[in-house]
């Protein structure tokens, strides 16, 4: 089994850049224009422009900077700092990639990468997230199960008693909530429980199909798959999302 990770800058608590973004960034540097490297990347214009003007104020300096008119027509070109925010990323990315192989010929992780390798053979869900058991609360046949994700955030699945049951489910045990994207929906004002408040940092558009990637506050991400509309929230910006208690699944460890 191989592992895999993605590297991320966050700037004085705010995400900054991750590969989609250093990607849009070295194409507008080959390129001058906006719209050429948001066709090069494979994404709007507005995504494109979104993301720019995100990373821009995440990091405090402009980034990207454009010229009008003059002999040579104007353009789009990256700034000193957008240079250097480019060549950190790449330097930081052959670093992680050095640190995942050699954790990928520790033999002592073996064990658990074992589990993980048949989670992920027997999972198509997009978020697999890793908690431990709060509290179980019975509820008639089924059992409420109260989660702690990493970072402390609270979720609660609701499965059946017999369920919990042949799971060997107690506090303190370690879980992971199975959740498909389309599952993960935006918190409307009379949705309650389950609300999990965080920042956009990713946007895949195809159509009027938008599969959303949203970091919760100490890095666990969520997969949203959405119906673009005007509400709902671009890179950068905050997002309250919502789950239904009964589309958790869980898996024991």
């Amino acid at each position: 089994m191989k592992l895999e990770g993605q590297v991320w800058f966050s700037h004085q608590g705010r995400p900054l850049a991750g590969q989609y973004r250093i990607e849009l960034l070295v194409c507008i540097s080959e390129t001058g224009s906006i719209s050429k490297a948001a066709s090069a990347a494979g994404m709007s214009y507005k995504t494109a422009w979104d993301a720019v003007d995100a990373m821009n104020k995440a990091s405090g300096s402009p980034l990207v900077e454009r010229s009008v008119g003059g002999r040579g027509g104007g353009g789009t070109r990256l700034t000193g700092a957008g240079e250097q925010l480019v060549a950190a990323f790449r330097r930081y990315q052959q670093e992680h990639a050095a640190f995942l192989q050699r954790l990928s010929e520790d033999d002592s992780l073996d064990p658990y990468l074992q589990v993980m390798n048949r989670l992920r053979l027997r999972t198509s869900a997009r978020n697999q997230l890793f908690a431990r058991v709060a509290a179980l609360r019975p509820d008639g046949l089924n059992t409420r199960v109260e989660l702690t994700l990493d970072g402390g955030h609270a979720l609660t699945a609701v499965i059946t008693r017999n369920s919990g049951e042949r799971l060997g489910l107690c506090e303190g045990a370690e879980v992971f909530a199975l959740i498909k994207a389309p599952w993960v929906k935006l918190a409307g004002d009379v949705m309650s429980g389950n609300r999990l408040t965080a920042t956009v940092v990713g946007r895949e558009q195809v159509g009027d199909q938008l599969a959303l990637e949203a970091e919760l506050p100490g890095g666990v991400l969520l997969v949203a798959s959405l119906v673009d509309d005007p509400s709902v929230p671009g890179l950068g910006e905050s997002i309250t999302l919502w789950i239904d208690p009964e589309q958790i699944i869980l898996c024991a460890l």
